[in-house]
């Protein structure tokens, strides 16, 4: 009975692991402004009608069982925090990324500008998500992560982090990126906010578990 039982939960795990709930549940407080601000922006409208793009929430890239410590649309998701599900435009077959970010006015450091940390973690996991496509079991870690900040976002911003693969092989694969301001108003100039360079590695171990991501 106790193997048994063992098969059963081994056969059951990962298809209740990929189960996702999540998805059924509308996240709350969407700042449907933002949304639709960042909808009617030209590089928006041009990567929605390139084939060679996906369109994804970021919300619905990973298992549900992450949600909750996941920063973007968990710890900090809601308002005055991240307004939005981050909204990414995936080109898997040649590493491209861009993807897009509201920070709101909570989001910030002593100096009331937006924290440096949530520019590294918008950068970390970006720049892994980029990436991820072209290694083999399509997951990985940061081996290596480097971030030359700029400038400091101002709160309230709207962001976009533009990534791409400049290197794989095997089970590395180097990834290059900036996160930049999203201009809104006629005249508005971009502000760089950081440069950053990742190296992802998938660790060996991963291909044997690759039927539970």
């Amino acid at each position: 009975m106790p193997l048994m039982a063992f098969g059963v939960g081994i056969v059951v795990f990962p298809q209740d692991w990929k189960k996702n709930k999540f998805g059924e549940q509308k996240l709350l407080n969407i700042n449907e402004s933002v949304l639709q601000q960042i909808q009617n922006t030209t590089e928006y409208k041009t990567l929605s009608n390139d084939p060679s793009y996906t369109l994804h929430k970021k919300s619905e890239m990973f298992p549900d069982q992450h949600h909750n410590n996941y920063i973007g649309t968990g710890l900090l998701f809601g308002p005055d925090l991240f307004e939005i599900d981050p909204i990414v435009f995936l080109n898997e077959e040649k590493g491209l990324l861009t993807s897009f970010y509201h920070l709101g006015d909570q989001l910030i450091s002593q100096d009331g500008q937006i924290h440096n940390g949530i520019v590294s973690t918008i950068l970390d996991e970006g720049l892994c998500t980029c990436g991820f496509p072209l290694v083999p079991s399509k997951k990985g870690v940061t081996a290596k992560l480097s971030i030359d900040f700029k400038n400091q976002a101002p709160p309230g911003s709207t962001v976009v982090l533009r990534a791409n693969v400049i290197e794989v092989k095997g089970r590395k694969a180097v990834i290059e990126g900036d996160l930049q301001t999203l201009p809104m108003n006629p005249g508005e100039l971009p502000i760089v906010i950081a440069q950053s360079k990742c190296i992802l590695v998938e660790p060996k171990w991963f291909k044997y578990f690759a039927w539970i991501m």
